[in-house]
């Protein structure tokens, strides 16, 4: 019997259950942040400043503005997001 190589399967030609099965045989990947690793990032709580530009912060994932004395989590590059925002991405993006 002729044994497949991963390099020959085309999963567009698989079934349902025999891509369930190739699923369990390769095993998956973790894309995002563990759930320990997101909750160990820091917080700041944000504080308005008077821009004389008339600018205001903004997270840039939701795009609201935000509001003085609001908890956001820092990254460390220093940038700041809404938690509810930055930790879904976290979780589902390759980091």
């Amino acid at each position: 019997m002729h044994q497949v190589s991963y390099e020959e399967l085309d999963p567009d030609e698989l079934s349902y259950e025999e891509l369930l099965a190739l699923g369990e045989v390769v095993g998956t990947e973790s894309r995002g942040l563990s759930s320990d690793t997101i909750a160990a990032l820091p917080s700041i709580s944000y504080k308005a400043q008077d821009d004389q530009d008339g600018s205001t912060d903004q997270c840039v994932i939701c795009r609201l503005e935000y509001d003085d004395g609001e908890t956001l989590t820092m990254l460390s590059c220093k940038h700041s997001y809404h938690p509810e925002c930055i930790n879904n991405w976290l979780q589902i993006n390759k980091v």
